[in-house]
């Protein structure tokens, strides 16, 4: 075993998504939804330590981040196509906002982690992407366009303001520049629908897709027609993959056939370990302690993991 569980965390019901937050350390927000998201409530919990928060939705919610500017907020996406704003540091257990704009779930939301760009963006099964100014009247200022089915997952770029990639159902990667109104995409950079994405960390140009053909694809941005490096060794799809923050040439991926893969950017080398017999939709490196990551998976169980080889 490539590495080893320092803690666990039991839920009440199946995990779809997990963040670690970016102002406090160890602090881990999760998002678990009963009936494994198909109907009924949802819950998110933050843990630190022993200290552990929660909140009770009547929906389900399959995603949530952190706000950069802001430790004591939190926002999440839901399955009625809204998003809600959480204060942490709040004993009421009901969101600040509830704001409705997509027609359909949201799948992803990512707060930009440039500070001169303080904007959320949300995906949806409706095919869009819409970016959102809490600043601003109306809130949502712009909504991207393109996508011909669900958008899976978007993520802003960590260093240059106003770029975002997506991916979707459709099979395309999507390269969006809100300074620049240009739209570059690959439509088919899957044969298969595309359920993740990151961006490294430490270059500029890279990014990495995961899909149900249980394959990475690893993009150089100034070329996408086609991946540089395919990644095979998953047994079914791919739902989750992170660059470390802490090194340049390794990232962690997860998916449905309950692996955690660790993957060298320079060999050939994987590391491989099944961790459990359901779904992995939870996946996030500490942004504090080096060689530390979270796993949610559907058998209500959070692991929180330090590697000790690799």
């Amino acid at each position: 075993m490539f590495f080893r569980i320092i803690a666990q965390t039991r839920l009440t019901d199946a995990c779809y998504s997990l963040r670690y937050s970016p102002h406090i350390l160890n602090q881990l927000a999760i998002v678990s939804c009963e009936n494994f998201g198909i109907r009924g409530r949802s819950t998110i919990q933050l843990i630190n330590n022993h200290d552990q928060l929660i909140f009770n939705w009547s929906d389900a919610l399959f995603d949530i981040s952190f706000v950069e500017t802001d430790p004591s907020l939190i926002i999440s996406g839901c399955g009625d196509g809204s998003i809600n704003l959480w204060q942490l540091n709040n004993t009421n257990s009901l969101p600040l906002l509830s704001l409705r704009e997509h027609q359909r779930e949201v799948w992803c939301v990512h707060w930009s982690e440039s500070r001169s760009n303080d904007t959320l963006l949300s995906t949806s099964a409706d095919g869009t992407i819409k970016l959102w100014n809490f600043n601003s009247s109306p809130m949502v200022y712009k909504t991207l366009l393109g996508h011909e089915s669900v958008v899976y997952e978007a993520r802003w770029h960590p260093r240059q303001s106003g770029l975002i990639a997506s991916v979707s159902a459709d099979c395309s990667l999507r390269l969006f520049d809100i300074k620049q109104s240009s739209n570059i995409v690959n439509p088919r950079a899957h044969p298969t629908e595309i359920l993740c994405l990151d961006w490294s960390k430490y270059d500029d140009h890279l990014l990495i897709t995961g899909a149900c053909d249980n394959r990475l694809r690893l993009w150089d941005i100034r070329m996408i027609t086609n991946a540089i490096t395919i990644f095979e060794g998953h047994e079914a799809a791919i739902r989750r993959i992170k660059f470390d923050p802490h090194r340049r040439d390794r990232l962690a991926s997860t998916g449905y056939d309950g692996q955690l893969k660790l993957w060298n950017l320079n060999s050939t080398n994987i590391h491989t370990e099944r961790i459990c017999k359901d779904f992995i939709y939870g996946l996030d490196w500490n942004l504090f302690e080096q060689d530390k990551l979270a796993i949610g998976a559907w058998d209500r169980i959070v692991r929180l993991c330090e590697i000790i080889s690799m």
